[in-house]
């Protein structure tokens, strides 16, 4: 008898029908066939690594799992469980892979119009309002450029 501790852990690291060799839904007696074939290939007296002594173990472990019927069903709805939160993660990524590839070709498409078109400049209207208001700041701008300046030199002379 294993302990479920045990049990959890070759459920959690193992697929058993892949461990055994069988199909998704084998019968009773298929579950046995196989086992008994790749226990013979796993035995420690016929193969010496310890890695199939591991195997080995789990081995037998899967065959106790899917040979009674209630851990077989806790089992197949852990395991089905684990493939679709797969199939999500898969989905996941590809969808992130595709708005990354996505972005990227934005990017790349934006610098090709930068370079091609030169640097980007404001458009020019015909507002003389606007443009009077621009030529007043422009003038007090550099009045207070000179002030300043002035001011500076003054300061340094002292």
């Amino acid at each position: 008898m294993v302990s479920s501790a045990e049990r959890e852990e070759v459920m959690r690291n193992y697929d058993l029908y892949e461990l055994i060799g069988t199909s998704d839904s084998p019968s009773e007696s298929e579950i046995r066939k196989a086992y008994r074939k790749q226990a013979l290939k796993y035995h420690p007296d016929k193969n010496k690594s310890k890695k199939a002594v591991d195997i080995f173990h789990a081995l037998s472990i899967a065959l106790e799992i899917l040979t009674d019927e209630s851990l077989r069903q806790e089992y197949d709805n852990k395991r089905s469980a684990k493939v679709a939160l797969k199939k999500r993660q898969e989905a996941f990524d590809l969808r992130r892979r595709q708005m990354q590839e996505d972005l990227e070709n934005r990017e790349n498409d934006s610098i090709r119009r930068s370079k091609s078109s030169g640097p980007v400049s404001m458009p020019r209207t015909n507002n003389p309002e606007r443009e009077a208001k621009l030529r007043r700041l422009r003038e007090q701008s550099a009045m207070l450029r000179t002030q300043r300046d002035a001011r500076i030199r003054s300061e340094s002379h002292r």
